[in-house]
C-alpha cells in the first residue's frame, strides 16, 4: 500500500494521468496511523447490556459528551460494579486519556478488559489500538489483530478497516494484499466511509484485486460524499486524467475543492495548479499559501514561487527565501523538495544582485 510521491511543479500534467502520484503513504509503519481512526466511546448502548438502566448509562454518554467527567464517572461507577460493559467502557476511556481523573493506564485496561469480554466492541477496539501502541511499552500486533478480529467478528466495520490495515502492512498477521482488500470490502459494503477508501485504494493500485480506475473512483465517490477528504482528493486526479475517459476538468475541480475544504493538506497544492492553469476561478497564491498553513511542504515551496516571482502577491524575496530554508531545514521535507528549495535558492541568488536586505 505504499504510495508514489511526486512533486507538483509547473503543472498537474502527467502527474494527474498517473493517479497516485499525489497519494500519501498510509502504510501503518506508525502507531498514529491507526490512532487516527480511533473513536471515542459511541452513545450507543450494547445489545449485552439488558437488565441495567440504560437511561442511565445514556446519561452518563451525554455527560461525557458534554465535558462533565466527574458526573460522567458518577454515573458509570454504579453500573460497572453491576458488570455492565459499557459502563466499564465508558470509564477505561476516562482513565486512558486522563479524563476528570488521573491518567492511569492500568486502570483503562482493566475496564477495557471487562467491556471487551461482556461484548463491547469500542472496548475490543480499544485494547486492539493500545496492543498496536505498545501500550507506552513495545507494540503487540499479534494481540492488536486479535482484538480487533474479535470486534470485525462482531460485524463492527473500523475493526475490518484495521484488520484490513494490518494485512496490508503484515503486521500481527502474515501479509496479504487480498486479505486486506476483503476486510475493506466488508467495511465498505456497510457505508462505512473508511472501508470505501481504502477499498478504492486497492482497486486503484491493484492491491489484492484487479486494477480498475472505475471501480476505485466508485468507492471515492461513496467516500468523499460522507466527507472523507483524502478520497474526494483521489476522486479529483481520477477526473483529471483519461483513464475514465477525456478529463473533466469541472468535477476534477469540483472534488479538489471538496477535498481542500475538509483540510486534507495536498489538496491545497493541487487546487492552486487547477486555478493557475484556468480550471477554477480565484488566485492560485492563495490555495498555496493556505496549504503551507496547513503544514503542506509542496504547498510552501509553491507559495515561496509566488512570492519571489509576485504572481498573486506582492514580491517577497526575504519571505520566499525564509520559506525555503525552512524546507531545507524540516525532517519532514521529502528529499525531492529539499532540492527544489534549494534551487529555488539558488535561483533567487542569482537574480538578486548584491546582499540580501529587507529592502529586497
Amino acid at each position: 500500500m505504499r504510495l508514489l510521491q511526486r512533486i507538483l511543479l509547473g503543472g498537474l500534467g502527467a502527474l494527474l494521468v498517473a493517479c497516485p502520484a499525489l497519494a500519501q503513504s498510509r502504510a501503518m509503519s506508525s502507531p498514529a496511523a491507526l490512532a487516527a481512526l480511533v473513536n471515542s466511546p459511541a452513545p450507543a448502548a450494547s445489545k449485552k447490556n439488558a437488565g441495567v438502566d440504560r437511561l442511565q448509562i445514556d446519561l452518563a454518554h451525554k455527560a461525557l459528551i458534554d465535558g462533565d467527567y466527574a458526573k460522567a464517572k458518577a454515573l458509570a461507577e454504579p453500573l460497572a460494579k453491576r458488570n455492565d460493559p459499557a459502563a466499564h467502557h465508558l470509564l477505561g476511556y476516562l482513565y486512558e486519556k486522563g479524563l476528570g481523573v488521573r491518567a492511569d493506564i492500568g486502570a483503562a485496561l482493566s475496564h477495557y478488559g471487562d467491556a471487551a469480554i461482556g461484548g463491547n466492541v469500542d472496548a475490543q477496539l480499544a485494547l486492539g489500538v493500545l496492543a498496536f501502541e505498545g501500550d507506552g511499552v513495545y507494540p503487540d500486533y499479534e494481540r492488536a489483530a486479535g482484538w480487533f478480529r474479535l470486534a470485525a467478528a462482531q460485524g463492527d466495520p473500523r475493526a475490518d478497516v484495521r484488520m484490513g490495515l494490518l494485512y496490508a502492512e503484515g503486521l500481527g498477521v502474515a501479509q496479504s494484499s487480498v486479505a486486506a482488500a476483503h476486510h475493506f470490502a466488508k467495511a465498505a459494503g456497510k457505508g462505512d466511509a473508511e472501508g470505501q477508501f481504502w477499498l478504492g485504494l486497492s482497486w486503484l493500485n491493484g492491491d489484492g484485486l484487479p486494477q480498475s480506475y472505475r471501480k476505485a473512483a466508485t468507492n471515492f465517490e461513496a467516500a468523499a460524499l460522507q466527507g472523507h477528504g483524502e478520497a474526494a482528493y483521489h476522486l479529483a486526479l481520477i477526473h483529471d486524467s483519461p483513464v475514465l475517459g477525456a478529463p473533466d476538468e469541472k468535477k476534477a475541480a469540483s472534488y479538489m475543492r471538496m477535498a481542500a475544504a475538509s483540510g486534507f493538506p495536498p489538496a491545497f497544492a493541487a487546487m492552486g495548479l487547477m486555478v493557475h492553469r484556468g480550471d477554477a476561478d480565484g488566485l492560485a497564491a492563495d490555495w498555496f499559501e493556505k496549504g503551507a498553513r496547513a503544514g503542506d511542504p509542496q504547498s510552501a515551496f509553491l507559495y515561496a514561487v509566488a512570492l519571489f516571482e509576485g504572481d498573486g502577491r506582492a514580491k517577497d524575496i526575504v519571505g520566499a527565501l525564509t520559506i525555503a530554508d525552512q524546507l531545507i531545514a524540516a525532517a519532514a521535507t521529502p528529499d525531492p523538495l529539499k532540492a527544489q528549495a534549494a534551487a529555488l535558492k539558488k535561483t533567487i541568488r542569482a537574480r538578486t544582485p548584491g546582499p540580501l536586505t529587507l529592502r529586497n
